[in-house]
């Protein structure tokens, strides 16, 4: 156990060094969960905190619910709620989204290989009371609510007698009602490690690019992740 814990630290350390040479385009986030299995059930409450330009800004706070279904062993659905304060560089001020998803998880094993196929569907509803522009009027998205079709595989890998259990995986982020015309939104790419500490604790750790397609903004783009869950 002392070894594996001395090469997620390293793996930690690494990734720190890597993505702080990225300038101002260097973010990161955290998150501590909850969850509970009770049966094909499996319910989850999350808490997460993003930052951007290293930690000098926190660009999103947000609380989340889920409940997913093993429909099949390889198989499962789900729902989920996520109330999210959000920054808004335009106007320096942060502003409350309610988002909304359900989708469907396939995984298939291989040997020590997983491959896991999700798609979800979310929709984001915009507060734009605080997007007030100088004559007065309300500056209002141009798609609100939001309607997105995200797209991930990933595949891990299980070391064994290893508690860490590496992972790579590509996301594609689509437009659903653009009235300009749908396109290709994000493309988000993650290498993760996961350790597990023993059967009910648990930390993910992971470097995140997050490629907006149709933005020249670059801040936020190279994440650092660290995520915590306790199961139950």
């Amino acid at each position: 156990m002392k070894k594996n814990f001395l090469v997620f630290l390293s793996i930690l350390g690494l990734s720190v060094q890597l993505l702080r040479a990225q300038s101002d385009s260097y973010g990161t986030w955290t998150s501590i969960g909850i969850e509970k299995k009770m049966h094909k059930w499996n319910f989850g409450v999350e808490t997460e905190l993003r930052t951007i330009n290293y930690m000098n800004r926190i660009s999103r706070g947000s609380i989340s619910l889920s409940s997913d279904y093993s429909i099949l062993k390889q198989l499962k659905v789900g729902i989920g709620y996520q109330l999210m304060n959000n920054w808004d560089e335009k106007y320096w001020n942060y502003q409350i989204r309610n988002r909304f998803n359900v989708s469907s998880t396939g995984k298939l094993k291989w040997n020590n290989f997983s491959f896991a196929l999700r798609e979800k569907l979310q929709v984001t509803l915009k507060d734009e009371s605080n997007r007030i522009k100088s004559n007065g009027n309300i500056d209002t998205y141009k798609i609100n609510p939001e309607w997105i079709w995200r797209n991930r595989m990933q595949i891990a890998y299980n070391i064994p007698h290893c508690r860490i259990t590496p992972a790579f995986s590509v996301e594609s982020f689509y437009q659903l009602n653009n009235p300009d015309g749908n396109k290709f939104d994000n493309m988000r790419y993650t290498l993760s490690f996961d350790y597990k500490i023993n059967k009910k604790n648990s930390v993910n750790i992971y470097g995140l690019i997050n490629n907006k397609l149709n933005s020249d903004e670059t801040t936020g783009k190279h994440i650092l992740g660290l995520g915590y869950v306790f199961s139950f």
